[in-house]
């Protein structure tokens, strides 16, 4: 009778984790693709290659893990995330931003933790080799379920941290569009309002002066000089 081959190995475990860490990256990957596509086209079609490349690898790690693919997952995540780390310290190497540290956000992180993931899974699958040890069932259950919790937390974090960012930046940029209305009366260059005349002396509130009468002539002095004459 042929010796019964043991299902749940830790070979085999690791190659799942590798799948579904590889998997969540892509997701990532994926939703970041339109942010990298406007800032400069080859930075999108650089994380969509790689996001497509970590889909097909998650499905082809499952099949059988050769060392070819196993060969290919190590060395693209790895170069991926050099890449990654080399971006936030010292800038990217190429493009419109060479040489200047770009800002570290949750979707970048999610992504690396993700990458280290797939590197250690992977590695671990090539370094066994056919010689895997046979696990528990419940240990295979735990290990499984507790780091696809892990990695779809990471995977949902850093989706919502890379759409957070595309409307951060959507909005930026439809403020500096924005230009407010001019007065098609007021032609292209309106003519400032004068400032109100805050020095005009207040009307004087004193009564006006009264001319005095003229006096009347003493009638006392016309007698008297007819008096004499006669």
């Amino acid at each position: 009778m042929a010796p019964r081959v043991a299902k749940k190995t830790d070979s085999r475990l690791a190659a799942r984790l590798a799948a579904i860490a590889s998997l969540g990256a892509a997701v990532i990957h994926f939703a970041v693709v339109p942010t990298h596509w406007q800032a400069w086209m080859p930075s999108g079609l650089f994380f969509l290659s790689m996001a497509l490349f970590q889909l097909i690898w998650a499905r082809v790690v499952l099949a059988g893990p050769a060392t070819a693919v196993l060969a290919a997952g190590i060395a693209a995540n790895v170069g991926a995330a050099a890449l990654w780390v080399l971006s936030r310290t010292a800038g990217a190497p190429f493009g419109p931003n060479a040489g200047e540290p770009e800002l570290i956000q949750a979707a970048g992180l999610c992504a690396l933790l993700l990458e280290i993931y797939v590197v250690m899974g992977a590695g671990w699958v090539w370094y066994r080799g056919r010689q895997p040890e046979a696990i528990s069932a419940v240990s295979n259950a735990i290990v499984l379920l507790g780091a696809s919790a892990v990695i779809a937390a990471a995977a949902t974090a850093g989706v919502a941290s890379s759409v957070l960012n595309d409307d951060h930046h959507s909005s930026a940029g439809a403020e500096q569009d924005f230009h407010p209305p001019i007065n098609a009366n007021q032609g292209s260059h309106p003519e400032p309002v004068a400032p109100p005349n805050t020095d005009l002396t207040p009307p004087s509130t004193a009564p006006a002066d009264v001319e005095s009468p003229t006096p009347a002539a003493d009638p006392s002095h016309g007698t008297d000089g007819d008096h004499h004459s006669e």
